[in-house]
């Protein structure tokens, strides 16, 4: 789910890139880093492990526009694809918006390309999150080596979605911002459709939350490639990576001020002694709006009298019911000693 950061009105949204080992995930992420200009992004960061690691960086797609006046980032991620880095895999995919699913093309990958896929579906389960509807994007990588697995075989066999798929050569950077594209624009789109995954923010008494997000953007705000963006308040790479403090939604009343109109509050701060103020005054009721006993007491005669009556009204159906039974039986009768005549 996305976070929030109120003092800069950014939005940022969570995009892993994931896949096999060695396929490709952290040459993609090392392109876009350094093809983008330094204020729409931030450092390149890295956890290393003995055999592999995972980087990650913030990249303001200012071409993107807003959601609810709010600027749009992504923070980039990569995941270790060996096998016994699941649980780090398990962590990095917590709170995704997106995945990039990065295929080695290589036939002799066919099969760590389905492990790595079912692994994704059990480690987005984990985090709840529904493999079929988060936006994803999967990138056939490698296609410049030999012994190739067909790009309709690579679709037929991870493909399931049918989703967007794309041909890529990541240590040349083909294909590479072609894939960021859709992702943050499926992203994106998802965000202000309404594709949030998770509670409703609460907010505090004397604050609102942020009105629903409008309709989905066009395709047309990623048709081409990224203009050279400025950023306001990011003037080099560490003032955008500072920006970038975020609050989970779970926490917006954490994020925002108390506020109150009343003088007492203001004047007198939580946990300090104050006289409790005196009860109000019994209200008295209206003149028009009084009862006399009398007015009870003959009401109360009128429901009897009605009573009485309905109970002799009864009564007469009661005997008048009965009187029909015996007649109808005496009929019953008569007929009865005609037949056996």
């Amino acid at each position: 789910m996305p976070t929030y950061n109120y003092k800069s009105r950014e939005l940022i949204a969570k995009i892993v890139y994931y896949g096999p080992g060695r396929c490709g995930k952290t040459t993609n992420l090392q392109q876009i880093h350094a093809r983008m200009r330094p204020e729409t992004r931030s450092e390149l960061l890295s956890v290393a492990t003995e055999t592999d690691r995972t980087i990650y960086f913030d990249l303001l797609p200012l071409n993107l526009g807003t959601i609810s006046g709010m600027k749009f980032m992504v923070r980039l991620f990569t995941v270790p694809g060996q096998v016994y880095y699941s649980e780090t895999r398990k962590l990095v995919l917590k709170g995704a918006d997106g995945i990039v699913f990065v295929a080695d093309s290589q036939d002799h990958m066919v099969d760590e390309n389905r492990q790595s896929l079912h692994d994704l579906k059990t480690n987005l389960a984990a985090n709840g999150l529904d493999y079929n509807t988060i936006p994803l994007v999967l990138q056939w990588n490698k296609r410049d080596l030999p012994h190739l697995i067909p790009e309709a075989e690579l679709d037929t066999t991870l493909n399931e979605r049918g989703g967007k798929s794309i041909s890529a050569v990541a240590s040349q950077g083909t294909g590479v911002l072609e894939t960021l594209r859709h992702i943050t624009l499926g992203v994106f789109n998802h965000i202000k459709a309404g594709g949030q995954v998770g509670p409703a923010p609460r907010a505090r008494a004397g604050t609102s939350v942020p009105p629903p997000p409008p309709e989905p953007a066009t395709a047309q705000a990623m048709g081409g490639p990224p203009p050279p963006p400025q950023v306001p308040n990011a003037p080099n790479a560490n003032a955008a990576r500072s920006a970038v403090g975020s609050v989970a939604p779970g926490s917006w009343s954490a994020a925002i001020p108390r506020t109150t109109s009343n003088p007492d509050q203001l004047s007198n701060p939580p946990g300090a002694r104050h006289p409790a103020p005196p009860p109000p005054p019994p209200k008295e009721a209206p003149s028009g709006m009084a009862i006399s006993a009398d007015m009870v007491v003959e009401e109360f005669k009128h429901l009897a009298v009605v009573q009485s009556q309905m109970s002799e009204r009864l009564s007469s159906l009661e005997s008048e019911l009965a009187r029909l039974g015996r007649e109808n039986q005496e009929i019953r009768e008569l007929l009865a000693r005609h037949m056996r005549a």
